[in-house]
């Protein structure tokens, strides 16, 4: 079959006939009592509840990013596209790229990664179908910015949860989803005569079903497919127009020729969309160079099997576009514990600009920024920011970042007096301390380390105007490797920042 008699089945006209809706209903009944799927329900709603309005804040926006490496990444490389970006300089931060982008194109970009994050490592017809589908989503966004739409997280949004259907049934219905693949490619039947036979519904169907149940934009819904004589909004549009690039290019149908089928997807889609063969090439080239940085990262496949992965996808770009298509060329993944220099002074460069008295910037924004580069420059599991009472009676923390920070708020609230607390005793004495970089831990520090669970730790006080104010601690709970020299004057510099920036306000 064709790519584009595939997304048509996928995306057709969807009136559920009495035996479908039967299938539909025992099927979305079984999915539902699987083990794993009211988690993923809940990680959906909940991602997309937590960025649902303009007015979440900022520290909730950046906890969501941070903790995934793929969205951050997402939203950075968003942030610093010829779409959003406001000057020659690119941004580092993830915190200054929430803030370009906004909470709705993050909601969108965190949306789409929960759902390949789920289903990634569950079995190769599953990670297949989600490469496939980020693809899809890359695609989706880089169609948008070139036919200048608003909104290009949405259709990438729309791109990443077009083909739900087929990964729901290869996640729970495998052996059927497996007689589908042999009906269509060993008994010559098409598919949509071979999901009535296996599944007894389309993948359009199931996917809407879910996309229903969990009460997912209409725009979502339309990318899987539309009731007769509705019509598809232009996100939905650009998914199904993204969906069959993806099959074209990556999985072409046995005797088909990718370019003659491009040739089809552009005359089909000339007067919805009207875009060109050029412009088609840029698309290609940038949702590429995205999907390859996070497959990169991807350690549920082996590093040959990586490699021969990506270059596959760059060979058969390169066998429509020509050898000269502009692609990522390097194999090897990133190593975000690792930061290079560069990475820390530009992370520290953006937190100057943040810390300057004229950037408007509030208190509460330099912090989060201060925390996010800690813990993603030194790197830290955890950064902690606390503050002395306005009676000075106690030291409490008020805000975190990191694995599991948001946990540590409720413990660190200590008596300013408590001088056997190690927070306390620490920030008194005016002088950082990384431990045990600067030296050995007492007894009662590594008590209290074992106590949090970890085993190193810093505590840099916030001396401003003379007058100790609270004091930034970070974490790594593994032994080894232990900060060095650099890293802890590379966090005592984040700290002078935060410092100067509170100065700067109080006068």
């Amino acid at each position: 079959m064709s790519a584009l008699a595939s997304a048509a089945s996928l995306g057709s006209d969807t009136n559920l006939d009495a035996s479908s809706d039967h299938a539909v209903r025992t099927r979305l009944a079984r999915i539902m009592a699987g083990g794993d799927f009211p988690v993923l329900a809940r990680k959906v709603a909940e991602t997309l509840r937590t960025l649902e309005h303009d007015t979440t804040s900022l520290q909730q926006l950046t906890e969501v990013v941070l903790r995934d490496y793929g969205l951050a990444m997402s939203v950075l490389r968003a942030a610093n596209s010829a779409h959003y970006r406001r000057g020659p300089a690119l941004t580092e931060s993830a915190t200054q790229a929430i803030m370009i982008l906004g909470a709705r194109a993050v909601r969108q970009l965190a949306g789409s990664m929960v759902l390949f994050a789920h289903f990634r490592r569950r079995s190769p017809e599953l990670r297949r179908l989600m490469e496939d589908a980020l693809l899809t989503a890359h695609h989706a966004r880089a169609v948008a910015i070139q036919l200048g739409c608003d909104d290009p997280e949405l259709a990438q949004l729309c791109g990443m949860f077009r083909n739900l259907g087929e990964v729901l049934a290869a996640c729970y219905f495998l052996g059927d989803y497996q007689r589908i693949q042999s009906l269509v490619h060993d008994d010559g039947r098409s598919e949509a005569e071979a999901l009535r036979m296996a599944l007894g519904c389309s993948y359009a169907d199931l996917g809407m079903a879910v996309a229903a149940e969990w009460a997912l934009p209409a725009v979502i819904r339309q990318s899987m497919g539309t009731s007769r004589g509705e019509a598809r909004a232009r996100p939905a549009t650009i998914a199904d127009f993204s969906g069959a690039l993806t099959l074209l290019l990556y999985r072409p149908a046995a005797g088909t020729s990718a370019t003659t089928e491009l040739d089809a997807l552009l005359d089909q889609h000339r007067a919805t969309l009207g875009i060109t063969r050029s412009q088609v090439a840029k698309v290609v080239s940038e949702a590429l160079t995205d999907t390859h940085a996070i497959l990169l990262d991807d350690d549920g496949v082996s590093a040959p099997e990586r490699v021969w992965q990506l270059r596959a996808l760059r060979e058969a770009a390169r066998g429509v576009f020509g050898r000269a298509l502009p692609l990522p060329e390097a194999d090897e993944p990133h190593i975000l514990a690792s930061p290079e220099p560069s990475v820390r002074s530009r992370l520290l460069r953006e937190l100057q600009q943040s810390a300057a008295a004229h950037s408007g910037a509030t208190i509460g924004t330099v912090l989060l920024q201060a925390l996010e580069v800690l813990t993603r420059g030194g790197p830290f599991d955890r950064a902690l920011v606390s503050f002395f009472t306005a009676d000075r009676a106690q030291l409490v923390a008020r805000t975190a970042l990191g694995a599991g920070a948001e946990s540590l708020l409720p413990r660190f609230v200590y008596s300013a007096s408590a001088r056997h607390e190690p927070l306390v005793a620490l920030t008194h004495q005016r002088q950082a301390v990384y431990l045990p970089t600067d030296r050995a831990l007492a007894a009662t520090e590594r008590r209290w380390a074992q106590s949090l669970g970890v085993a190193q730790f810093g505590v840099f006080p916030l001396v401003v105007l003379g007058k100790v104010i609270g004091s930034i601690y970070v974490d790594r709970v593994e032994a080894g490797p232990v900060a060095d020299r650099a890293t802890v004057r590379f966090v005592q510099a984040a700290v002078d920042l935060v410092v100067e920036a509170i100065a700067l306000r109080r006068r």
